[in-house]
């Protein structure tokens, strides 16, 4: 009985010796596999994940976003892009890939608008969309110009730059353009082509 116990006492003694030491080998391997599996043998693995997972957090990058709100007179809005990120260095501010937009005017009538890129400020509550701008309305107008400026708190759109529309009354190729509601008769919205206007009037085949 004796005996049994003395070899009982080196087989506990032995076991707090090996069991310790054969776990951190196996720590040890489980490690080393890890990480050659992580950098694909070239060491670069781990630090580009790891720039990645930084610029997207700065970026605070979205997918797919979208924005609905109504103006003070009445039109509803609707924005949406294919991708946006917040501006770091602007609070309040945000940037935009292919945008898209639909304003539907108390009137009945509406207005698409789509741009390459675009952003959103907040603070002054405008969107800009620019790069191959496009305005479509319900009343048959196709209005094309590089740089869109639209409101959020009031209806009101504006081409500060050269613009071409196509309408009833023929071509038009102006120097500025805006979409805004009628200050002397409210309800009413009126589509205005400014600075240089020149019509080709096309009639009616």
């Amino acid at each position: 009985m004796r005996s049994y116990d003395n070899a009982y006492s080196r087989f506990i003694a032995a076991a707090k010796i090996v069991f310790p030491l054969a776990a951190l080998g196996l720590l040890s391997t489980l490690f080393m596999i890890s990480r050659d599996h992580g950098s694909a043998g070239n060491g670069d693995g781990l630090p580009y994940a790891k720039v990645e997972i930084d610029d997207l957090l700065r970026q605070q990058r979205l997918g797919a976003p979208n924005y609905a709100g109504v103006t003070r007179d009445g039109t509803a809005i609707s924005m949406r892009a294919d991708s946006a990120r917040s501006d770091p260095d602007r609070p309040g501010r945000g940037e935009a890939q292919a945008m898209q937009a639909r304003l539907t005017l108390p009137d009945g009538s509406s207005a698409e608008i789509q741009a390459n890129t675009g952003s959103i400020d907040t603070s002054d509550r405008v969107a800009v969309l620019e790069g191959d701008a496009k305005i479509s309305t319900s009343t048959g107008y196709t209005i094309e110009t590089d740089r869109l400026r639209s409101a959020f708190a009031d209806t009101n759109v504006e081409a500060d730059g050269p613009v071409t529309a196509n309408g009833p009354p023929g071509r038009i190729e102006a120097g500025s353009m805006t979409l805004s509601a009628d200050p002397s008769d409210k309800g009413r919205y009126l589509l205005v082509f400014k600075d240089g206007v020149r019509l080709i009037y096309e009639p009616e085949q």
